[in-house]
């Protein structure tokens, strides 16, 4: 069964003043730690992103479908251009994420729509994987504007998992530029 990567790499960057994914760490842009970690998983990446940069790494680059409307819309628009009824939807800004994490969530996914790591009573809603079948109802939230994830994610057959057993470290995401020195 094929798996779609779905990287998410619109968001505003506010407290960064620059694109995060495209931001270096060690020497390397962001979202190229996330890219090389799907590569050896899915049989297809995509990246969701207003920005035509993000092209210069190979893979299709979609923009919104419905502009301005968070996360939810990016979600949506990738599991619109996806191929695949298994999608694993990552931020660009997690580069700590590992293929351990992706395969014990995807080892868990199956009868679900959405399979989500919980880490010490946080969810990490930009780090899971959805099943194509969620398409239909992220539209409907979008259109009622009801863009908050976990509400979006109630109406569906939604899968939060223990992911205790892993390192806080792969869980975090860049905000600030701070951030890249921790």
């Amino acid at each position: 069964m094929s798996k779609t990567g779905i990287i998410l790499a619109g968001g505003k960057s506010s407290r960064m003043n620059q694109d995060k994914g495209l931001m270096m760490l060690n020497e390397k842009p962001m979202i190229q730690y996330v890219i090389e970690v799907l590569k050896t998983i899915v049989d297809e990446i995509i990246i969701i992103s207003n920005k035509p940069e993000y092209k210069q790494f190979g893979y299709p680059v979609y923009s919104d479908l419905i502009k301005d409307k968070g996360p939810l819309a990016g979600i949506y628009t990738g599991l619109y251009y996806s191929q695949s009824e298994t999608n694993i939807i990552l931020s660009c800004d997690i580069p700590h994420i590992n293929s351990e994490l992706i395969s014990f969530l995807l080892s868990l996914h199956q009868n679900h729509q959405i399979t989500i790591p919980k880490k010490e009573n946080q969810t990490h809603q930009l780090i899971g994987v959805f099943s194509k079948s969620c398409e239909t109802n992220f539209s409907l939230c979008i259109e009622k504007s009801q863009l908050k994830l976990i509400d979006a994610f109630k109406n569906l057959n939604l899968n939060i998992v223990d992911a205790n057993r892993f390192d806080a470290h792969v869980f975090k995401n860049i905000n600030t530029p701070s951030d890249l020195n921790n």
